[in-house]
């Protein structure tokens, strides 16, 4: 155990990590150079298509070092050659911290990686929190020396000013050539404790059996595979478990490393990183944060249940689809336990389900692994945030967001929060301004970050988490076609933004509606008001011409029966027809 080294691999998006991660492969001789995809972690192909890691990737690599002294809490001095080092690559974008807080309760240590184009960023001051509040060792890295745009010096005297760090303690690498990734390989081992060595665990090995469950999937042949890092006792094929928090007991079929493809071993021990194949067919009962153990007493603290910020209605093009849809979904909340969702019907969709996201990037993720991995065509409404309602008064959930950026774009960025609702807390620039500020969650999901993005040329970066819900004047927006309420379109939204939205969704929908046979009214209410209306006008045929010859003569109470006769039919059909609302005007108003 003492020659186990598990390391997580944090930054800011797109800032190298699982480049990085290839040229660790690479060095250990886990995979072979130039035998492999770019970004072999990357196993999903959305995450390759978008350039952007959406889940965690454990992988076990050996590596063998002679005549290496290692100084271990000060006591040991070891010799010893062959190393086992458990790396598990964690995703860069806000939306996916999640993954990064479950990650971070299995590893000793992390390298916290930096673009040296870009500087420290948001995500990279906020995943380097997490990591320090659960004491683990950090290595601060600085990466792309080798770009041409590098500001090397710059982005080391951040390091040190962020983090406390002597100049001598940071490494400079490419991860892209492999220049200084042998040495911080070395370090890895050198500085990062073992297993038994983690600070606030009293260990005896082989006394139990406690294992966290980080992560999971369903495979329709072996049940629910379950991804573990065992803290204590040993994990092998026939032993008779119990899942603590689901209180299930199972035999192991199967334990195994990551290499990166599953391989099956004899057995997991303390300190390992690794997979059980449990046979449950029961998706409801393995847990991410649960514990295996041998006795329910000795489960171990799991992670804190994130709570989805934005909904989303979900329903399948076709009604029929209706059951593989909730099939896919609860399969998709095994490797993705923050989902979110509960089962609603829509006058206009059908049968669907209310969907709870992180953000409106994990939506969009979400939506295309469904339509990918499921062979479903979906319908996604527009994502909205949960407003509490409480006598008759309404809750806003209010998240305090942190801005990374340069100090010449603080003006403009302060007025951008301020547009948005935004209530300024704090602000510190030593290198790089941080702003710290309250924000309304609902201006946050509209196009709060695009605009920052715009407004900064691209180089503010945002995180955020939430705060608290807060009282505000608001009420439901609600909807109308031909005075019918369209659920799917209707919000509670804040009293200042009512007109505005109203307006919006009013023109928006005459713009997406195709025109009907007869006349259709969209319309706004808002506190029993209708604050804003359109009208789509119908197709009209020109009765006065018949065979090509204007009909009456000139006599207008002939011409006048005609339209008449026309106008109530128009009025009949209006009763008992429906308004079409095609897919295409969800989507394009989803993607506004």
């Amino acid at each position: 155990m003492k020659n186990i080294r598990n390391f997580a691999i944090i930054a800011h998006i797109d800032h190298g990590k699982s480049t990085l991660a290839d040229r660790l492969l690479e060095l250990t001789g886990t995979v072979e150079a130039g035998r492999h995809e770019a970004q072999m972690l990357d196993q999903n192909p959305i995450s390759r298509e978008r350039g952007i890691t959406i889940k965690l990737a454990p992988v076990r690599m050996k590596f063998r070092i002679d005549n290496l002294k290692l100084r271990i809490e000060e006591k040991n001095i070891l010799n010893s050659e062959l190393y086992i080092l458990n790396l598990i690559d964690t995703p860069g974008h806000v939306d996916f911290s999640y993954e990064v807080d479950r990650t971070l309760a299995c590893v000793e240590g992390v390298v916290l990686l930096v673009d040296a184009t870009q500087g420290i960023q948001a995500q990279t001051i906020a995943n380097a929190y997490k990591a320090i509040e659960k004491n683990l060792v950090i290595i601060p890295v600085v990466n792309k020396i080798d770009m041409v745009n590098a500001e090397v010096e710059k982005t080391k005297k951040q390091l040190i000013d962020f983090l406390g760090v002597r100049e001598e303690e940071i490494f400079c690498v490419s991860a892209k050539t492999g220049v200084g990734v042998k040495e911080l390989l070395e370090t890895i081992i050198e500085k990062i404790p073992s297993p038994g060595f983690k600070k606030g665990l009293t260990l005896v090995e082989g006394q139990t059996l406690q294992a966290l469950i980080f992560d999971s999937y369903y495979d329709s042949h072996r049940g629910v595979i379950a991804f573990v890092r065992v803290f204590d006792g040993e994990l092998k094929k026939g032993k008779k478990v119990i899942l603590s928090e689901a209180n299930e007991t199972f035999e192991v079929q199967e334990v195994g490393y990551f290499h990166p493809e599953l391989t099956s071993q004899e057995f997991l021990k303390n300190g390992d990183i690794g997979y059980v194949v449990t046979n449950l067919k029961d998706i409801h009962k393995v847990q991410v944060g649960d514990s295996i153990v041998t006795n329910p007493s000795l489960s171990l603290p799991g992670y804190k249940k994130v709570k989805p910020m934005v909904f989303a209605s979900i329903f399948p093009t076709d009604t029929g689809d209706y059951l593989n849809l909730q099939k896919a979904l609860e399969k998709l909340y095994l490797n993705d336990s923050s989902l979110e969702f509960s089962t609603i019907h829509s006058m206009a969709l059908g049968a669907g389900f209310r969907v709870g996201f992180l953000g409106l990037l994990h939506a969009d993720i979400v939506r295309e692994r469904l339509e990918r991995e499921y062979d479903l065509s979906l319908v996604l409404t527009p994502p909205r945030v949960k407003f509490r309602h409480e006598n008759n008064n309404f809750f806003e959930p209010y998240v305090k967001a942190m801005i990374v950026c340069p100090d010449s774009y603080v003006g403009v960025v302060m007025q951008l929060c301020q547009n948005y609702r935004g209530k300024f807390i704090n602000m510190d620039n030593k290198n790089q301004t941080v702003l710290e500020y309250e924000l309304p969650m609902s201006e946050l999901i509209s196009d709060f970050f695009d605009n920052l993005k715009s407004a900064s040329s691209g180089y503010a970066s945002l995180d955020w988490e939430f705060l608290r819900y807060q009282q505000v004047k608001a009420d439901k927006l609600e909807l109308l076609l031909n005075l019918e309420p369209i659920d799917e379109f209707s919000e509670v939204v804040v009293e200042e933004r009512s007109y505005e939205k109203a307006i919006f969704l009013t023109s928006r929908l005459k713009e997406l509606i195709p025109r009907q046979q007869y006349e259709v009214k969209i319309q706004a209410k808002y506190k029993g008001k209708i604050i804003a209306s359109s009208r789509l006008a119908p197709f009209r045929k020109d009765v006065l011409i018949k065979s090509g010859k204007l009909v009456g003569g000139g006599d207008f109470g002939r011409k006048r029966k005609l339209l008449d006769k026309q106008k109530e039919g128009k009025k009949k059909m209006k009763m008992i027809g429906k308004v079409e609302i095609p897919k295409e005007a969800f989507m394009k108003l989803f993607k506004r």
